[in-house]
């Protein structure tokens, strides 16, 4: 999600509205001769004048004598509109460094002097640095805090702009349901206020991306209405005229994401005719807009089975984003070109593309690692805490160690010199003296030795922990979290790895009223499994938007994983997909463990053709099943994580206590499913390690 796309074009529009017409030079040669708040005026527009062809250094320049002017005239208005204007062009510039350093004392002098519009802006700019600089947590303190601030003072503007930040930091936090609800709660304020704010087609844009992450179409297609009489109001408020240059890209994203929606509830027609009126908005191929166009373009055209017209809008989308610095955008484009491939049977060209998204994974998630990296800041300094303890006990025993040798030595020279009195013990004595002063010497060493193998070992157990942590949050963002907000369907699942990663997977896709869903279990543990799963899970995903049935996506999932699979891996899979109208069940079982079926109180496992595991045999033709109606029966799948669980006795949970637990508990909803097996498998192991991955996903078409 990229909150800067929108602010180029709000500052043109601003700065457009009222001047017009002079040029820097003129100004320049004027300004001597200018005093008071006309030479104000003239510094200003030189730095307006300055945003349209200058560059960075020279817009600072500019800006700094329109500040130096507004502090040698005192017009504190003035020096709070160029100190505002500082910080968004340090924003704008990725000039985080000085933002940071620039904005508490901005802030100080913008509440001294009650200047409490411009205050909120450079405080959310602020809050935006750090949550997009990798300092979430920090960020997140900021907003908390400029939220009190504002509602301590009943400004619904400043709590609207709280709201926003809050909701990008949700955002990197990758929680997308309080995404929303912030972003709600930001327009609900920001929209009565007149005149309405130059930010809100951008918090717009924002809530429209957390909806299409949580697939939420019914709910944005509903929002771009009120976008809509946003961007309406904006004309009225600010008397701007409907074909202005600064404008034109705002409706054009305001279309792209009425397209977006469109296409996630199916409805082609709609989709294409927004995504026209969005390209006659579009002014440059040059504006970031046109490339948002044409990769939703591509997704449209792909929906169609339109592969070669969707092949060609990515194609020129890839040359757009050849040099960009936003490695996310890269990847998606990536991953959008990757899908056409394998729905051309290109699957070697999509491989390619998949293996070089995973070689850069570490560039794409710069932001996301650092985020989850603050998250998990105190339980690494628990550990941190822990480490340094061991190592100062192992300091203090070397001390100890070191004292006792001392005294062994002291006491060994008072015998020393005892045993010189009686001569006739003299040589024996000093013998025996010498081969305990070699022995402990031999000690000592040793114990140098044990201490620096402990301090190495340390210093590479949490760094390994560390990395096994980043990727164990990394996997665990790759299946879904969110689940279909529909009253014709309750869909929930889980993921729990018994190591640090795991090789489980599940995944879902809604397209019109088909629901496919898919859970399996890769052989092994660990780094390799979870590399495993990344690719199964991705190329289902893939084949399920060609509205393939279940015993073709295995089939195609079969072929491509047994390719050059040198390490014999395989994946045991169950495949569905479910007519939300109807209630039909389509299904293919390649070596999985059989669901459960529910029914007024009776749950029995299905039996199915068994079809060998994904992943051993190329060339295999996977054979499917069916039901005709699975209606207000709910659907359990699991991974032998559940039925093989293990306690301290190595006693198994087994399939026998699965059925007796589903048939004496009602059935509330799948989610309710879930969380009570996973307390009974807890309580199954009665502390006992995991012995193995855990993952549970439950379906009930509702009719």
């Amino acid at each position: 999600m990229n909150v800067n796309r929108l602010l180029a074009g709000l500052l043109l529009l601003v700065s457009t509205l009222t001047l017009y017409g002079t040029e820097a030079e003129e100004i320049r040669k004027q300004l001597p001769s200018l005093k008071g708040e006309q030479r104000l005026a003239a510094l200003g527009r030189l730095y307006d004048l300055s945003l349209e062809n200058d560059g960075f250094n020279e817009q600072l320049t500019c800006l700094y004598g329109y500040l130096n002017e507004a502090q040698l005239q005192d017009n504190k208005k003035s020096e709070g509109e160029a100190r505002k204007l500082r910080i968004i062009l340090f924003y704008n510039n990725d000039q985080n460094d000085s933002l940071i350093y620039y904005a508490p004392d901005d802030l100080s002098f913008l509440r001294e002097n009650k200047q409490w519009e411009i205050y909120y802006r450079v405080w959310s700019l602020l809050v935006n640095t750090y949550v997009y600089d990798g300092s979430v947590t920090l960020g997140m303190q900021e907003a908390e805090k400029m939220y009190a601030d504002a509602k301590e003072r009943n400004d619904e503007a400043g709590s609207g702009l709280a709201y926003s930040v809050m909701g990008n930091a949700y955002y990197n936090m990758n929680n997308m349901q309080e995404a929303a609800d912030a972003y709600q709660k930001c327009i609900d304020l920001l929209m009565h206020i007149h005149p309405v704010s130059m930010d809100l087609p951008n918090f717009f844009s924002s809530y429209c991306d957390v909806l299409e992450q949580l697939h939420s179409y019914r709910q944005l297609r509903a929002l771009t209405a009120k976008w809509k009489e946003c961007l309406s109001q904006i004309l009225i408020d600010w008397k701007i005229p409907e074909d202005h240059p600064g404008y034109r890209p705002l409706l054009a994203y305001y279309h792209i994401a009425c397209a977006q929606a469109a296409i996630g509830l199916g409805d082609a027609p709609t989709a294409a005719k927004q995504l026209e009126e969005s390209r006659e908005c579009i002014l440059s191929e040059e504006e970031d807009v046109y490339r948002s166009w044409l990769f939703y373009m591509a997704r449209l055209s792909q929906r169609e089975n339109r592969l070669q017209e969707a092949l060609s809008y990515n194609n020129r989308l890839t040359v757009q984003t050849a040099g960009i610095d936003d490695m996310a955008e890269l990847v998606r484009v990536k991953q959008q070109r990757a899908e056409i491939m394998m729905s051309l049977g290109k699957t070697g060209e999509a491989a390619v593309l998949y293996k070089e998204m995973y070689q850069i994974n570490d560039s794409i998630n710069r932001h996301d690692s650092k985020r989850k990296l603050a998250e998990m800041n105190t339980i690494f300094k628990v550990d941190e805490l822990k480490m340094r303890q061991a190592q100062e006990q192992a300091r203090l025993k070397m001390e100890q160690a070191e004292q006792q040798m001392r005294s062994i030595i002291i006491i060994a020279s008072i015998v020393v010199l005892a045993l010189i009195i009686f001569s006739y013990f003299r040589y024996r004595s000093a013998k025996r003296l010498k081969a305990a002063h070699t022995q402990l010497e031999e000690t000592h060493s040793q114990l140098l030795t044990a201490y620096d193998q402990l301090e190495e070992t340390t210093t590479a157990k949490e760094r390994i922990e560390s990395d096994l942590r980043i990727a164990r949050n990394i996997q665990m963002g790759m299946v879904p979290h969110t689940f279909p907000d529909r009253e014709d369907v309750d869909l929930y699942a889980s993921m729990t790895p018994a190591k640090e990663v795991g090789g489980d997977l599940y995944d879902y896709l809604v397209i019109g009223d088909k629901l496919f869903f898919c859970l399996g279990d890769v052989s092994g543990k660990g780094v390799p499994a979870s590399l495993f799963m990344a690719m199964a899970r991705n190329m289902f995903h893939v084949l399920a938007q060609q509205d393939l049935s279940p015993a073709e996506i295995a089939t195609r999932l079969n072929n491509t994983l047994s390719e050059d699979n040198e390490s014999s891996m395989f994946v045991t899979m169950f495949i569905g997909v479910a007519d939300l109208k109807t209630g039909h069940l389509g299904f293919c079982n390649a070596g999985h463990n059989p669901p459960v079926l529910l029914h007024d109180g009776t749950s029995e496992f299905l039996e199915m053709i068994p079809n060998a595991p994904i992943g051993l045999w190329p060339g295999m033709e996977y054979e499917g099943e069916e039901i005709a109606d699975i209606a207000n029966r709910p659907l359990f799948v699991y991974t032998d994580g559940l039925n093989e669980a293990e306690n301290r006795q190595q006693e198994q949970f087994t399939d026998e206590r699965l059925l007796e637990i589903l048939e004496k508990t009602p059935f509330e909803s799948s989610k309710q499913t879930i969380e009570l097996l996973k307390n009974e498998v807890e309580k199954h192991r009665d502390g006992a390690e995991p012995n193995d991955d855990l993952t549970m996903l439950c379906v009930k078409v509702i009719k």
